[in-house]
């Protein structure tokens, strides 16, 4: 019994990813990592970044997966990483995170359970999404923010409802 609880503990324990035991770099083109931990030290050569909370913590509690999609530890904040770290971390989430935001809706219609979207960026471009189950799939953000999820698993980010022009707003107030 004694070796399980041993197990137990050892398996809920999460490693603490820190600059004084981890170096984050590029290696091949990939995020990789080295971990010094109580059994030594080990490279990762790929490493995989989740935000834990991934609609209000955007810089903190990132877990760092390996590439056996197993979790090697847990960053707690990327601003206790040096300047160049932080700034690798933060491409790395900016990319796979990746969320363009939405200046207008130029038009939304709804058939059979699906939402058909076409916005304009703030970038200007234009573009056309499909959202599923559309009240489950729009997300708030915080009072003001939202987050709107396709079906393809893209999303794309409303900074602040209240900022839209009155057509764009008439076209979601349904869903808020």
């Amino acid at each position: 019994m004694a070796v399980n609880e041993i197990t137990l503990q050892k398996a809920a324990q999460i490693q603490r990813l820190e600059p004084a035991n981890t170096r984050f770099f590029m290696k091949n083109g990939f995020l990789a990592m080295t971990h010094t931990s109580e059994e030594g030290e080990k490279t990762h050569d790929r490493v995989f970044l989740h935000r834990d909370f991934p609609f209000e913590l955007l810089w903190s509690y990132i877990s760092v997966m390996g590439e056996d999609s197993k979790e090697v530890g847990l960053v707690y904040d990327i601003a206790d990483f040096d300047g160049e770290t932080a700034a690798l971390l933060r491409t790395e989430l900016e990319r796979k995170y990746y969320a363009p935001t939405v200046a207008s809706i130029d038009s939304l219609k709804e058939r059979y359970g699906f939402s058909y979207w076409r916005v304009t960026l703030t970038d200007g471009r234009s573009l056309s999404f499909t959202m599923q189950d559309t009240f489950r799939n729009i997300v708030k953000r915080g009072e003001d923010s939202l987050i709107l999820l396709d079906v393809d698993g893209n999303r794309f980010v409303i900074e602040s409802v209240a900022a839209l022009d009155r057509k764009s707003y008439r076209r979601i107030e349904l869903y808020l």
